[in-house]
């Protein structure tokens, strides 16, 4: 359930019924409750929408007069013309979407009739609005103002309080912090990791969308992460050790690695947050050369290193760093998909122990770009990208774009990658390794995304 601080229901919104209704006769208009025997100008549901979510969350019922005996109650369920529903629904959206800044979040449900109980007719609704309070405040009305609900009044009133004012501000400043410490934070390494380098990538649906009704189960995320009956197309990294966590589920590639250490890790909130914990394999130029010997440009790039003079050298190999990204994020995929969330995904990281390390990628761009500008060298032991992350500056996945080219089973299989293209780009972009974004995204076979290869850009 969203954070309402009144809930006249008995029942979650998507299941609220008939004799719901019935309710209604009890529970009087007021800090919580507005109720409107029709539809509203777009401007004015964007009033009472802002007004509800900039104090304490409440509900809008459309199709219902209130009782003129003073206790404002529900006395009339006139109901919406079913004719008129679309256009009343299309109007709350635009309310929301385009008369208030922030977008306010919320929920619809629609009652048919007939219901005898409450003399609803035949061939009309009751359309019930969800506005729960709102923690990306304030919510700002497109004339300019600012408003708030106030006891039982009916109509929002402007809010012209500079210290409720600045509370409101203060509350939504207050939400951010916490998500930006949120994505910035990283997970704790045992003593004999921690000078081991990782990338830690978040991924946090949007604050203005409505999110999925039900949590995932672990029997579900089990299941994908393992991918147990194979219902994950295209590239895939399975799990072993998976478990349950106080807020979500953690998932860790354990089989040839020891199951005490970290190691590649999937991490799972109820919010739809995740995080990808990927392992960065370092390495001096000796066991570089011993250990790559079968890829196709490391001796070229151990000849750079000693042109340009490298006494000693930490070798950070990105080579498949893009399998893993796109690896994970297909699982991600799935369990978005399993779980019904349509909202769009925005996406932050972190890089850790990165200090005076090279990058490397078996890539002949790679190789032709450090000849030019000699072999990187990454100055920072911990990246932040960006720094304080917020909606307004990290990466965003649109819901509409985790959707392309489903037509073909052959095409499902691609879009991990090119999803987790621009997500490696920004990585290797911060630790030298690539060039402008449109040079890279033009050319991603060669810096290791050949599985895109012909593939439709994003």
């Amino acid at each position: 359930m969203l954070n309402y601080s009144y809930y006249p229901f008995q029942k979650n919104i998507e299941d609220i019924d008939h004799e719901d209704l019935l309710i209604l006769k009890e529970v009087s208009e007021g800090w919580y409750i507005d109720y409107k025997s029709q539809g509203l100008k777009i401007t004015d549901f964007a009033k009472h929408m802002s007004a509800f979510a900039n104090q304490y969350g409440g509900w809008l019922i459309l199709g219902v007069k209130e009782n003129t005996d003073g206790s404002r109650t529900a006395s009339e369920f006139v109901g919406i013309q079913n004719s008129e529903l679309e256009k009343v629904s299309r109007d709350i959206r635009e309310a929301s979407s385009s008369h208030i800044n922030p977008e306010v979040l919320y929920e619809e449900r629609v009652v048919e009739g007939p219901v005898d109980e409450v003399g609803l007719s035949e061939g009309k609704s009751i359309l019930i609005i969800g506005i729960p309070m709102s923690q990306n405040t304030p919510h700002i009305h497109s004339s300019g103002r600012i408003y708030r609900r106030l006891a039982d009044q009916s109509k929002p009133k402007e809010e012209i309080d500079r210290y409720l004012l600045d509370d409101l501000w203060k509350r939504g400043n207050e939400k951010k912090s916490k998500i930006a410490e949120f994505l910035t934070s990283i997970p704790a390494l045992p003593p004999s990791q921690s000078e081991q380098p990782w990338a830690h990538i978040y991924f946090k649906p949007s604050q203005g969308q409505l999110g999925p009704a039900e949590e995932l189960t672990f029997a579900k995320f089990s299941n994908i992460v393992r991918n147990a009956d194979k219902t994950v197309e295209g590239v895939h990294a399975p799990m072993q050790g998976i478990n349950s966590t106080a807020d979500g589920f953690v998932a860790r590639q354990i089989v040839k690695n020891d199951p005490s250490l970290a190691t590649l890790t999937f991490r799972w909130w109820h919010n739809g947050m995740a995080r990808f914990d990927i392992p960065l394999s370092c390495f001096d130029i000796a066991r570089f050369l011993e250990t790559h010997a079968q890829n196709k440009y490391a001796r070229d790039f151990c000849i750079l290193a000693d042109e340009a003079g490298y006494s000693t050298i930490k070798i950070v190999d990105y080579s498949l760093f893009v399998q893993a990204v796109a690896s994970l994020l297909n699982t991600y995929l799935h369990l978005l998909k399993v779980t019904e969330d349509t909202r769009d995904i925005y996406s932050c990281f972190t890089l850790r122990n990165v200090f005076h390390t090279s990058p490397f990628v078996d890539s002949k761009k790679f190789i032709e770009r450090a000849q030019t500008h000699s072999i990187p060298l990454t100055v920072d032991n911990i990246i932040v990208v960006p720094q304080e992350p917020c909606e307004q500056n990290m990466l965003l996945i649109e819901s509409a774009k985790r959707c392309v080219n489903l037509d073909s089973e052959k095409n499902r299989q691609f879009i991990p990658y090119l999803l987790s293209a621009q997500i490696v780009y920004r990585v290797f972009e911060a630790v030298g390794i690539a060039p402008e974004y449109e040079t890279f995204i033009d050319d991603t076979e060669a810096w290791g995304f050949s599985k895109v290869n012909n593939q439709p850009n994003l």
